[in-house]
């Protein structure tokens, strides 16, 4: 298993519109080979257990909340593949001019993992 994890500040105000996004994306996503993409709404992201919190990755400022999705492929080849097609249609562009407008892509963190 492949897996593509995105940590998103989102304004608490725009947070159903980047859902809305998302939603349509996944769509995309999965109409390609995507085994899943799915968008989570942090629930408890703060210092526990002697760990580090969430918010030491992502600075969330007033009014925000932290969103996070994953993507699943079968392994990095598979994504590679996938991805090719989407970023080659036109409505994941649409998208992503959409979320622009919603949210500041420099603060959002990005990272693929595979399965040991």
């Amino acid at each position: 298993m492949y897996n593509v994890l995105y940590l998103y500040p989102v304004l608490k105000q725009k947070k159903d519109r980047f859902i809305e996004i998302n939603k349509k994306a996944s769509i995309i996503y999965k109409e390609y080979g995507a085994i899943e993409d799915d968008t989570y709404q942090s629930t408890f992201i703060d210092a526990m257990y002697g760990y580090k919190g969430m918010e030491s990755s992502v600075e969330l400022q007033e009014n925000e909340t932290l969103m996070c999705s994953v993507s699943s492929f079968t392994n990095k080849h598979h994504h590679k593949i996938v991805m090719e097609k989407v970023d080659s249609d036109h409505r994941i562009q649409e998208l992503y001019t959409e979320m622009i407008k919603v949210i500041d892509m420099s603060r959002v963190v990005r990272g693929e993992f595979e399965k040991v």
